[in-house]
Formats: C-alpha cells, sequence, structure tokens
C-alpha cells in the first residue's frame, strides 16, 4: 500500500509541476511588438544554427535575404494555422494560445542539429518533399516516405513527431480524454504535412488546367518550383533561391489574408477600425501609380511581362507592399495628427479610442516591416524605393520635421513620395534600372500633376490644421481662393497632357475630364449632399482621373 501510495503522490506532483509550468507558460504578458520581437528573434537564431552546422559558408545577400524571407513567412503562416488547433486543444483564449504554440515553437531551433549529428558530413538538404498527387497520398502514411537525406530529412520528421505528441498530450492534460488527445495529434500531424508538402500542391494547382490534377509528376513540381528561370525580367540565381523567391510570395499573401481573418476573429472592433481608416481612394491612387510605373516600362523600356503564376502573384504581392507602406504612413500621420483629429475626424481610430495608441504604433511598426520584406522579395530596386516612400512619409508627418507644415515643401514631399511608388512599379517590371527612356517631360508632369492633387485632402481639414500651425494651401489662401487656384491648375494638368503624350486625339477628351474636376472643386462643401462636401472630393477627383487615365491608355495603344 505504501508503494501505491508514494507512486500516487508521485504522480500527483507531476501533475501539479505540469500544471504550473503550463499556467506559467500561457499566462505570460503579451503585446504584439513583444510577439513580433519574440517571433523574429526565433527565427533569426533558427537561420544562424543553420548556418553555424553548414560551417558560416559565405552567401550572397540574396541567398540570406530569401532564406530569411522564406523561413519567417513559412513558419508565421505555421503558427497562424496552429493557433485554432491550440483552441481545440484545450487553451481558453487566443492569447493563451499564442503563448503556448510560441513556446512549443523554440522545437525549430532542433531540426539542423539532429541533421548534423545524424548525418555529419555527408551531404542532406532539408526543405520539403515534392510529389504528384499519388506520391503525397503514400507519403502522408508513411511518414513523409523514404528520403530523409533530402526534403523532410530526419530532423524535421522529429520537429513533426514532437510537436503533435505534445499538442496531443496538452489536449489529453486539459480534457482527460484520450481520444481528443489523438485527435488533436493526428490533425497537428496533417497540418505539418501540408506544410512540409506545400509546394507540390502550389504546382498541381498551377499546372493542373494543362496537365490534369492526377498527370503532375515529381518531375513537373520540382521543375516548377526549383528552376531558377527569370522573374519579372529579373534572373534567379539558383534552385534554393528560386524556390525562396517563389514560396516566399506565396506564403506572404497567405499570411496577409490569415491575417486579416485572425485579427476579425479576435478583435472584430480593432479590424474594423482599421479597414474603415484605409482612405479608400488613395489605396486606389497607390495601386494605380504603381500599374502607372509598369506601363511605362512596357512602352518606353522594352519590358514583356509572361504573367504567368508567379510573376501575375508577384505583382500582387508588390501591390500589397506598396498598400501597406500606404497604411503605415497613415498610422504614423494620425499619431502626429492627433490633435487635428481630436476637431476634424474624430471617427479616426486614436480619437475614437477604438484602438490603444501603443496597439496602434505596433500595428504601423508592423505595416512598414510588411511592406520592406514584400517589395524585396519582387524587387530589391522596388523595396530601396519603398523605404524611400515611408522616409519621405516619415519627415512629412512627424516630429520633430513634421514638414507637412510648410506648403510649398510639403508638396514637392508628396510628390516625391508618389513617383517613388511609380519607380518601384517601374524598377519591378524593367530588365534595367535605368529610367532615362522615359522622357523626362512625362517625368515632369507626372510629377507636377500629382503634386496638384495632393491639396484636395486638405479641404476639409482647414480648421483643424490652422489649430495645429499645418499651412496648407486652403488655410494659406482660405476655402474660396484655394478652389479657384486648385481647381484651375487640375483643369491645366488635363489640357496640357495631350501636348506632353504628344497625342492630339486626347485635346476633347482632356477638356471635358479636366471640366470635370474643376467642377468637383468649385462645388464641393458648398451643400450637405454628401458626394459634394470636402470629404468625397479626393475620392471624385481619384474617379475622374482614374477613368481619363484608362481612355488615354487606349488611345496611345491604338
Amino acid at each position: 500500500m505504501k508503494k501505491i501510495s508514494a507512486v500516487t503522490s508521485l504522480f500527483r506532483n507531476i501533475r501539479r509541476i505540469m500544471s504550473d509550468a503550463v499556467e506559467t507558460i500561457e499566462s505570460a504578458p503579451f503585446s504584439l511588438g513583444s510577439f513580433s520581437l519574440s517571433f523574429t528573434a526565433l527565427i533569426v537564431i533558427r537561420l544562424l544554427v543553420e548556418s553555424g552546422v553548414s560551417g558560416f559558408r559565405t552567401e550572397g545577400l540574396a541567398f540570406l535575404f530569401f532564406g530569411f524571407s522564406h523561413t519567417f513567412l513559412f513558419f508565421l503562416f505555421a503558427f497562424l494555422l496552429f493557433l485554432p488547433i491550440a483552441r481545440i486543444a484545450g487553451a481558453t483564449s487566443w492569447q493563451r494560445a499564442v503563448n503556448l504554440i510560441l513556446f512549443g515553437f523554440l522545437v525549430v531551433l532542433t531540426p539542423p542539429i539532429v541533421d548534423k549529428i545524424i548525418f555529419g558530413d555527408r551531404m542532406f538538404w532539408s526543405f520539403y518533399e515534392l510529389d504528384g498527387l499519388y506520391g503525397l497520398i503514400s507519403r502522408f502514411f508513411h511518414f513523409f516516405g523514404d528520403t530523409p537525406d533530402i526534403g523532410m530529412t530526419y530532423g524535421a520528421r522529429a520537429e513533426v513527431a514532437i510537436m503533435s505528441v505534445g499538442l496531443g498530450l496538452y489536449a489529453w492534460f486539459r480534457s482527460r480524454k484520450a481520444t481528443k488527445a489523438l485527435g488533436v495529434s493526428l490533425l497537428s500531424y496533417a497540418v505539418f504535412f501540408i506544410l512540409g508538402t506545400f509546394p507540390s500542391y502550389v504546382a498541381i494547382v498551377a499546372l493542373a488546367p494543362s496537365q490534369g490534377i492526377l498527370g503532375v509528376t515529381e518531375l513537373n513540381v520540382a521543375g516548377f518550383t526549383l528552376s531558377p528561370k527569370s522573374f519579372l525580367g529579373h534572373e534567379m540565381a539558383d534552385p534554393r533561391t528560386a524556390l525562396g523567391i517563389r514560396m516566399s510570395i506565396i506564403y506572404a499573401l497567405l499570411v496577409s489574408v490569415t491575417v486579416g481573418v485572425f485579427l476579425y476573429r479576435v478583435s472584430k472592433k480593432t479590424f474594423l477600425a482599421l479597414i474603415r481608416n484605409v482612405r479608400w481612394p488613395q489605396i486606389f491612387w497607390h495601386g494605380g501609380l504603381l500599374l502607372l510605373g509598369g506601363g511605362l516600362a512596357a512602352l518606353y523600356a522594352g519590358a514583356r511581362l509572361r504573367f504567368d503564376f508567379f510573376e501575375t502573384l508577384g505583382v500582387l504581392l508588390l501591390a500589397g507592399a506598396v498598400e501597406s507602406a500606404w497604411l503605415a504612413s497613415v498610422v504614423f500621420n494620425d499619431i502626429a495628427d492627433r490633435r487635428i483629429d481630436e476637431k476634424t475626424n474624430r471617427d479616426r481610430p486614436l480619437p475614437a479610442r477604438t484602438i490603444s495608441a501603443t496597439l496602434y504604433r505596433e500595428i504601423g511598426i508592423l505595416f512598414f516591416a510588411a511592406s520592406i520584406l514584400f517589395a524585396g522579395i519582387v524587387s530589391m530596386k522596388a523595396m530601396l524605393l519603398i523605404l524611400t516612400y515611408q522616409a519621405i512619409a516619415f519627415l512629412y508627418s512627424s516630429p520633430p520635421f513634421r514638414l507637412k507644415r510648410f506648403p510649398i515643401i510639403a508638396t514637392v514631399l508628396s510628390a516625391a513620395a508618389g513617383m517613388s511608388v511609380i519607380l518601384a512599379g517601374f524598377s519591378a517590371v524593367s530588365q534595367s534600372s535605368d529610367i532615362s527612356p522615359v522622357p523626362a517631360t512625362i517625368l515632369a508632369f507626372l510629377a507636377i500633376a500629382y503634386a496638384v492633387t495632393i491639396p484636395l485632402k486638405d479641404f476639409k481639414d482647414i480648421e483643424g490644421d490652422r489649430k495645429d500651425g499645418v499651412f496648407t494651401v486652403p488655410v494659406i489662401l482660405g476655402t474660396e481662393k484655394a478652389r479657384a487656384v486648385i481647381g484651375t491648375a487640375l483643369f491645366l494638368c488635363y489640357v496640357a497632357s495631350p501636348i506632353v503624350l504628344h497625342e492630339p486625339k486626347l485635346a476633347i477628351p482632356s477638356i471635358l475630364f479636366g471640366t470635370l474636376s474643376f467642377l468637383s472643386v468649385a462645388r464641393a462643401g458648398r451643400k450637405q449632399n454628401k458626394r459634394e462636401t470636402f470629404r468625397a472630393l479626393p475620392a471624385w477627383n481619384m474617379l475622374i482621373i482614374t477613368v481619363y487615365g484608362l481612355i488615354a491608355t487606349i488611345v496611345l495603344l491604338t
């Protein structure tokens, strides 16, 4: 009896220790900033371990960048997928699930070490298992198949086993149900298997229209994902870099969507506050500037896009980078403009108190990081231009410079920011970074036209800007004189466009759309009709510019 009692007491102590340990892990303090730094640190250490076991070989900058982007986005996507599994297993809140999975992700540091111990100096490559649909089904039931030296190596398989069993034990610890524990383990393994073979599904989906779902073989998958062919006019150096670029694009898009869904699920209030605050006219405007840059590359630099599977997704990701840069600038502008917004934009997140100042700043930093990372995946030159955009936006909005207070300087900076987006589109599509094929008159005209449209957004903020010492054109000239100056400048930009583009067929459309733009400024704010308020003025002009731009494009191409 004493022995039974001692064993029982031992199990109780073990259970108490485990309970205390799990509680300590799950109840750890959490913030978006601390999580982001912790997760990034984990990935950096993982890459350092991988480099260490390979003898710290000297690699090029592109290899290191895409190695980081691929690894970071892969594990971030995996992390997001495992959060619901942690909730199913028994985590009582999303915060506890985040802390639990983040702690469990310490296991990602072990695969390179395990592989080095097992393989020694023998050759091995840990990445994915690539196969057709039939082969994938077989590999699922054979724990990734019989090639542990390439693809899912012993170290990666040990990682999968530890995490799957660990989540199963956690589910049993929370529920005391063996069936639930087994179900969670199998679900975890299934998710790991999909992640470990993910390029195969991408290839099957992309190649199915031409080869059929069952006709895609292991060789087809390998060729589709590993072949180092050109991408948006730029050459891929080797199969590893090719894989890193392609899967980084896929994971960046998937992470973006998944983060949005997760934020909506966890904090609908925060999600909707961000959506309402994006300034949709500027979202479409920035996308248009990017496409304009690509169009200039096609018209004047001889760029030719295949628009294959990855190039199409690459353009979409670059658009995401530009929009993320805009959203980052919105956040930091809102933080600097809080006093103005308390007066004229009370529905924005900070005056409305829908998002705390600390969280809002952290979100802005993440938008900034996403814009740089996403642009770099598509084009290093585009990344530098997006970084330039961010630098201009910071000088424009934030103390101590806050150059938006000075009208001429503010206008020049805004025009420079817009031009950096146009050049990002140009550099991503063009095989050369040389902008000289584009006539200087066109670039100058675009910069002037962009500068002229900037003051449209300032009419609605006259009272707040005047109070905060921001000297915009409407503040300096007053509403009526500003209407005349800005409306006339817009009209002149339209009527000058046929001369700049050497296209007389645009003469009548330019006068028509210039008149519409002038009237939109002249009528805004004079009635309570929502369509004619100052707040709607930028949106109407974006619509007018877009329609005219489409007409001009058709005329130029025919």
